[in-house]
């Protein structure tokens, strides 16, 4: 309120203020359905009811009630209103929603606990604990079930089934039947068991160390979690979510040409600057460019975000708050240099780190490991004449050089030139040649040498 009275030069402040919530209570929806035909054979009437799922014709209106479920209210408000002129015809329509009370076997619903009182909140606290030991003991589960290779892992199966038993009681108890309980809870500890299976698969984890991969997993998962209600809570409602639909899109619009642009700086510093070699005489696509900046792109967003998410929590929480201040304008541009600085130390760390090991890997006589779609090979090379043009000469033949392929007429390698036998002393040096295509024959070495011919 005070900044909207400084944006008209207004003397107005403000002495209270508190937070209004609604009030909670119960509410029941029903919803208003075509009843099934009763003339044709069965299949008509099957296809018939499966024409009107699809063209949206089965749902017709909806009605809201406050309090416990109530048929008998709802069928006589939908009687009784007119509401976008369609009256309610109980012999072509019929009402759909949870049953009443009296008519449920176990009397009435658990209604779900209310976190604004004390034990509301435990019961909470307790069904989330509870959620997430679940879902650890499913992961760690299903990293067990990756690694280890007797039979008796298959053992922990009924174990999984017992923990769908019990989180299927804890989500719905007292709201769905034991089997749909059993189905609900099963598929919820499914979805853990596959992730730490194929975590496991996908990370180099022996297997005593499977535990702590596995808590480390859950802690990033809550850390995101609560990263992203606090991203929430900063961004809406906020100047951001009243500007976003012109906001993004001019963020957006230089991406297209700012991430190609950036990808092709970290191979010009992996490739250029680490071996010589230009981006240009490498085969490498738009999308590889962009699937090497995406990384630090990301890694800046996140670390990023971590800010904005501790804002939002004192947002939230009313932390650190003094009415009538607002946020100073140098944040931003702050916090945008932030990302910027990030992302190129990010990237130009990345890049310089996987050209040191792709150097490392080549002087061991090895291939070195791949660049996001940038694969590099040992060749041997044997020319063709006695007499070839070599750029940065002269060609090493005795042993493997490395090459990234080529876009033209010539193909860039990089290997160890021997010294000159100039009587001048000069030690030999790792340096990048070229030569053109027609002069020369590349193979692969024997058996994995580091020696050719």
């Amino acid at each position: 309120m005070e900044r909207l009275a400084a944006r008209r030069s207004l003397a107005l402040w403000v002495r209270e203020s508190t937070l209004c919530t609604p009030p909670r209570e119960r509410r029941t929806r029903y919803h208003v359905r075509l009843a099934p035909p009763m003339e044709g054979s069965p299949v008509a009437r099957r296809v018939l009811r499966l024409a009107r799922y699809l063209n949206g014709a089965h749902d017709q209106r909806a009605v809201c009630l406050p309090g416990p479920p109530d048929r008998a209210a709802a069928v006589a408000e939908l009687t009784a209103s007119r509401f976008g002129d369609r009256l309610f015809d109980a012999s072509t329509e019929e009402v759909h929603g949870p049953p009443d009370p009296s008519q449920q076997p176990g009397g009435a619903p658990q209604l779900p606990p209310d976190p604004t009182t004390a034990s509301g909140l435990l019961a909470c606290c307790l069904s989330v604990a509870g959620l997430c030991a679940g879902a650890l003991v499913c992961l760690t589960i299903g990293g067990v079930l990756q690694r280890l290779e007797t039979s008796w892992r298959w053992a922990a199966l009924p174990l999984v089934l017992a923990l769908g038993e019990a989180l299927g009681w804890l989500i719905a108890h007292g709201r769905l039947s034991r089997p749909c309980r059993l189905v609900l809870g099963t598929a919820i500890s499914a979805m853990p068991l596959i992730g730490g299976y194929w975590a496991m698969v996908a990370l180099p984890v022996a297997g005593s160390d499977v535990l702590w991969v596995t808590l480390l997993g859950m802690s990033g998962v809550v850390g995101a979690g609560l990263t992203a209600a606090g991203v929430w809570w900063a961004l809406v409602p906020s100047w951001f979510s009243r500007n976003a639909h012109w906001l993004l899109p001019v963020v957006a619009a230089p991406l297209f040409f700012v991430v190609p642009w950036f990808g092709r700086l970290l191979y010009t510093l992996y490739l250029t600057t680490g071996f010589g070699i230009p981006v240009e005489a490498v085969p490498v696509t738009t999308y590889s460019m962009t699937y090497a900046a995406l990384k630090p792109l990301g890694l800046a967003a996140g670390f990023a975000l971590v800010f904005v998410a501790v804002a939002g929590w004192a947002r939230h929480t009313y932390w650190g708050r003094v009415p009538g201040d607002g946020i100073p304008g140098f944040v931003l541009p702050v916090v945008a240099t932030l990302y910027v600085v990030t992302t190129l130390l990010v990237g130009l760390i990345t890049a310089a780190s996987a050209q040191s090991s792709a150097e490392a890997a080549v002087r061991d006589g090895r291939n070195p490991p791949g660049y996001y779609g940038l694969h590099g090979t040992l060749m041997c090379a044997k020319p063709l004449t006695k007499d070839i043009a070599v750029y940065n000469g002269p060609l090493v033949t005795d042993r493997p050089v490395l090459s990234y392929g080529s876009t033209g007429e010539r193909i860039w390698l990089w290997g160890f030139q021997e010294p000159e036998q100039d009587g001048t002393g000069s030690e030999g040096k790792w340096a990048a040649m070229s030569v053109k295509l027609e002069d020369v024959a590349l193979t692969a070495p024997h058996g994995g040498g580091t020696r050719c011919g």
